[in-house]
């Protein structure tokens, strides 16, 4: 008769087994999380650009001009239609950053948009977001790198 405790547990080669068999389907599962991650965080941007750039051409709409540049802050007038804590940060790590148009209310640019702010995003990554909104490339389009050096989305020129 076998006692109790010769039948009991794993050996050591069973939990090595075990424990290869789980490195194994990580290291093949960890590029696809990190793909479908990625593809999230550009379908939010993508979405929140949209969300804002709806909610601009509404404020211009009702105020017959754009609201001043205000460089990263949301601009007066604009919690009506944008929640301050959207505004705030970008799952790339920035900030969304009103860029007024020179024939708005004393705005500096030659153009209306929202600008991604601070993102820490690479060009790869950027380019899949303009893709994803326009033309896939940045030097053109409505969404695309300005001269002051941000991502930009157009609402207007």
């Amino acid at each position: 008769m076998k006692s109790l405790a010769s039948k009991a547990g794993f050996s050591l080669v069973e939990i090595m087994i075990v424990v290869s068999i789980i490195g194994i389907l990580m290291v093949v599962a960890f590029p696809a999380f990190q793909k479908a991650r990625l593809t999230s965080q550009i379908t939010r941007i993508a979405s929140d650009l949209s969300t804002f750039s709806d909610a601009f051409q509404l404020y211009a709409l009702q105020r017959g001009n754009y609201p001043v540049d205000t460089h990263d802050a949301l601009p007066p007038g604009m919690t009506e239609y944008i929640k301050q804590n959207h505004w705030d940060a970008d799952v790339f790590g920035g900030r969304y950053n009103w860029e007024g148009p020179s024939w708005g209310e004393g705005g500096s640019y030659a153009y209306a948009g929202i600008s991604l702010f601070g993102t820490t995003a690479d060009t790869s990554t950027l380019e899949a977001l303009d893709s994803e909104i326009d033309n896939g490339n940045l030097s053109s389009g409505w969404f695309r790198q300005t001269p002051n050096g941000r991502y930009t989305l157009i609402i207007e020129e």
